[in-house]
């Protein structure tokens, strides 16, 4: 869909720097939230595709691992990776070996990432993250990553069956 409403919930929920549209585009300036476009097919017949990219909070971050100085740490209740600001050195380690390329640097030049709307989410268990709050189409999930998975393979599989000319069949 591309619309950023994922980015700019993001931005207000996290009290982000406002920037303007060109400052955006060129990537000067500090969000949490990527959303970039994907263009495929040929020349008058490409369709776009837009990915909302944030910090995966991988089971073993490799930027958890680069920080010589700690900044960065798995939460061990939850698994987040978080970052400690007293303690980052704007290094940019973290930077370097992110394969997401997610890693944003304040005005102070000190890290600063997705924390998954730690202070909304620690008052009410129910809250969703800003993004996901906001994303329209649906299109961003938060839980639990067996459900999540779960769910995606129920409306992959839902799409197959409908689109063969034989909703009726059970195996192909």
């Amino acid at each position: 869909m591309g619309c950023n409403s994922c980015q700019l919930a993001c931005k207000q929920e996290n009290d982000l720097a406002p920037h303007n549209i060109e400052d955006a585009l060129a990537g000067n300036c500090p969000t949490w939230r990527k959303v970039i476009e994907i263009e495929q097919g040929e020349y008058g017949e490409e369709q776009i595709n837009y990915v909302s990219l944030a910090c995966m909070h991988c089971a073993d971050a490799p930027c958890v691992m680069a920080c010589p100085t700690g900044a960065l740490f798995k939460d061990s209740e939850d698994g987040r990776v978080l970052v400690d600001q007293s303690k980052c050195i704007g290094c940019r380690m973290c930077l370097q070996v992110c394969p997401f390329g997610i890693p944003q640097y304040d005005f102070n030049d000190l890290m600063q990432k997705c924390d998954l709307c730690l202070k909304k989410l620690s008052e009410d268990e129910n809250a969703l993250p800003a993004c996901v709050a906001a994303c329209p189409s649906k299109a961003l999930s938060y839980g639990d990553t067996n459900v999540q998975s779960q769910n995606m393979q129920k409306k992959a599989a839902a799409k197959f069956i409908l689109a063969t000319d034989k909703p009726y069949a059970t195996l192909f």
